[in-house]
């Protein structure tokens, strides 16, 4: 057993230690995950960082205009999802139709995951104006 200390957290107490740490690291913020799935691994990295992002972003609606996010303001959220110890990539294409067909018919719950399947394989696609955002995420290795 490691000096560390291991509690039982939920998603709200783990993003409101990480959102307090001045300068986020990559894995400064060890976790250890008790689920099932990959896909359910992937659904609480959408959920961690759709929260980042409206945290630092959101207007007084809750809501994100990623087409105003900067490349820094990108930048910042993948630091807060390294500290985790995961990457958090966005990919800005056109939102036409071949991308949007390409992003709908790949989205991580419509794929056949299997034990060949890696994380950085999964993706979601949010459309914003003419813009499409093919989120993924990958895991950052531990030094």
């Amino acid at each position: 057993m490691s000096n560390q200390e291991i509690k039982d957290l939920d998603i709200d107490e783990i993003f409101n230690e990480v959102v307090n740490i001045a300068n986020p690291t990559p894995n400064s913020y060890p976790l250890e995950f008790e689920m099932n799935s990959l896909k359910e691994l992937f659904e609480f990295l959408l959920q961690f960082t759709t929260m980042l992002c409206k945290h630092f972003y959101g207007n007084e609606n809750n809501q994100v205009d990623l087409s105003k996010l900067s490349q820094n303001d990108f930048i910042k959220i993948n630091d807060y999802m390294t500290c985790i110890g995961f990457s958090c990539n966005f990919k800005a294409q056109p939102a036409n139709s071949r991308n949007l067909n390409y992003a709908s018919s790949h989205r991580y719950d419509r794929v056949g995951i299997t034990t060949q399947t890696n994380l950085k394989d999964l993706i979601f696609g949010l459309k914003c104006n003419a813009t499409l955002y093919i989120i993924s995420f990958d895991i950052v290795p531990k030094m």
